[in-house]
């Protein structure tokens, strides 16, 4: 299992639970490393204690961007900043219960390493439904799902269908969220924030795109989410991959010219706003992540209990 971003430097307190940051779809293709990426650093810089975990076992994205970032920092002209990293390894046998035995294994140790040592864990899901990826979604707390402005896209959390007869039933991936739900309160009474991040916007809106918004709208009272804009889809996100690199990084300071362009900064604004608007456990003065990790269950039991009252 590849580890890097070494050994944490600091005493860790007796009682600390990291706030699980689970990015999951099972429709592929929907951004959801780049969501990883931009979330993990954008915790880190605002100097969050971060630790991330890959699951992805086949491409892998979310480790090769924090190798390349790794690589880069060995000669940045700033301190670039890290998380402590895991990625799991496929188990390779011909038997698949001892994969999954193997797998389960090295999640289970990895999350055990990390989750009272570290502010926030991020977790990057793939595109398939298994049970480790149902696992990583009931340890969430909170779950940000990307969404395409595609009705292919939304068929996977509520039925498209032409027959109305048919249309609106709850679909495969909404089912597997609801049912983490209702394991995790089991578990331990807590609660999953479920958020679902409009993601590769085009810059100009379509007709589509309004009626997707509107869609998903209606569909956050009846699964309990919280819709929310996401990311435009930016060449500037794919251009930065290979050193590593996001908007939120002062990479003025390794452009030829010095300067952002215009599109580097709206990029950087909409990160900062995506962040802004997950309302994640804060860092205040003389409050302990575990307290503010209290004040935001409490916050956030308040909202879906006024959510289910419009049901």
């Amino acid at each position: 299992m590849p580890t890097f971003g070494g050994e944490p430097d600091f005493e860790v307190p007796d009682l600390r639970s990291a706030h699980v940051i689970v990015i999951g779809n099972e429709k592929g293709g929907t951004g959801k490393s780049t969501l990883s990426i931009h979330i993990t650093v954008a915790l880190l810089k605002a100097g969050f204690r971060v630790a991330t975990i890959d699951l992805d076992t086949r491409q892998r994205t979310l480790t090769r961007f924090f190798e390349n970032r790794r690589s880069w920092a060995q000669t940045a002209p700033w301190e670039v900043e890290l998380p402590f990293h895991h990625a799991l390894d496929r188990g390779s046998s011909a038997n698949v219960h001892d994969n999954e035995t193997l797998e389960f294994s090295a999640f289970a140790e990895a999350i055990s390493a990390i989750e009272h040592s570290y502010e926030f864990v991020v977790i990057d899901t793939p595109a398939s439904d298994s049970y480790l990826m149902r696992l990583a979604h009931s340890l969430a707390d909170t779950l940000v799902s990307p969404v395409n402005d595609s009705y292919i896209d939304v068929d996977v959390f509520s039925r498209v269908h032409h027959d109305k007869t048919h249309r609106g039933e709850v679909a495969h991936y909404a089912d597997l969220v609801l049912e983490a739900r209702r394991k995790r309160h089991l578990v331990d009474q807590g609660l999953i924030d479920w958020v679902l991040v409009r993601n590769r916007v085009a810059s100009i809106q379509s007709n589509n795109a309004k009626q997707i918004a509107i869609s998903l709208s209606r569909m956050a009272i009846e699964l309990q989410f919280r819709p929310m804009e996401g990311l435009h889809d930016r060449v500037i996100f794919r251009e930065l991959f290979p050193i590593g690199l996001t908007a939120l990084d002062p990479i003025e300071e390794a452009a030829r010219n010095g300067t952002l362009s215009q599109s580097q900064l709206s990029a950087r604004k909409e990160i900062e706003t995506l962040i802004t608007s997950l309302q994640l456990p804060e860092r205040n003065a003389g409050m302990a992540h575990l307290q503010s990790r209290h004040v935001w269950f409490e916050r956030m039991s308040d909202f879906y209990r006024n959510l289910r009252t419009n049901i």
